[in-house]
């Protein structure tokens, strides 16, 4: 009987929850927040699909169980700063020491299906494009204070964002789902070498404090159009046609 007890035991891993931290170099910066160094700009969205894990070259589940913010290979993490939002991952089975990967994204047989009927998280409007395009894989709004010299000063709002997702997808109209892969997918994959870390780390700072510095750059939002000067200066430190430093561990 205990034998058998056992036996159950060793086929039911238990699970691992992965917090996720949203950091900027070695601060933690969360919604409404003015970024460090940066006064001028403050966090209003910051939202992501990861997907498609696996460790050691297997793939591994996320747990879909009374879960709205993932399915098996996808998830969705952040907070639009209406609510806490979700900053965690629950796989299935114990992650073991090795390779883990995952992809920033939403695979391309999922990408462009109707929000309409999706099933959580693929049904948030606010992350979605069009039947064409598909999800937005990757959305950041900032808030930036201007100061107006007139008469008298005044602080002027305005914004700046950057939403990633697949670009140059063809199909009858931007109703119609595309039946081949897009131009530019867009889904960056990252491999990290895992040792039992207690969480992982998303740091804006290799991504936007070179650039949120720059008027030339920032007077224009990144809607993932490669063609554009503000996309050519993010998409490589994502990690598109370039190396990026966004992602390591919490030990």
């Amino acid at each position: 009987m205990i034998i058998s007890l056992l036996l159950l035991t060793g086929c039911n891993p238990k699970p691992t929850t992965l917090p996720i931290k949203l950091m900027w170099g070695d601060q933690v910066i969360s919604c409404n927040q003015t970024l460090p160094g940066l006064p001028q700009w403050r966090l209003e969205n910051i939202q992501f699909y990861l997907s498609e894990f696996s460790n050691n070259g297997q793939v591994v589940y996320l747990s879909d169980e009374g879960n709205d913010t993932q399915q098996k290979n996808v998830a969705l993490i952040g907070s639009n700063c209406q609510s806490d939002g979700q900053w965690q991952l629950l796989f299935e089975q114990a992650l073991v020491p090795g390779e883990f990967s995952f992809s920033l994204g939403v695979p391309f047989t999922l990408n462009h299906q109707s929000p309409l009927t999706s099933k959580s998280p693929l049904n948030q409007s606010d992350m979605f494009w069009t039947w064409q395009m598909g999800h937005k894989f990757f959305r950041l709004d900032l808030a930036k204070k201007q100061i107006e010299k007139r008469d008298t000063d005044r602080n002027l709002q305005t914004g700046w964002q950057f939403h990633l997702g697949s670009t140059g997808c063809k199909s009858a109209s931007v109703m119609r789902s595309p039946k081949q892969a897009c131009a530019y997918p867009n889904r960056p994959r990252f491999t990290l070498t895992y040792q039992g870390e207690t969480g992982l780390v998303l740091d804006l700072a290799p991504l936007l404090s070179d650039i949120l510095n720059k008027p030339e750059l920032t007077e224009n939002s990144c809607m993932s159009d490669p063609h554009t000067l503000i996309c050519k200066a993010l998409l490589p430190k994502m990690g598109i046609n370039g190396t990026s430093q966004i992602w390591y561990w919490q030990s």
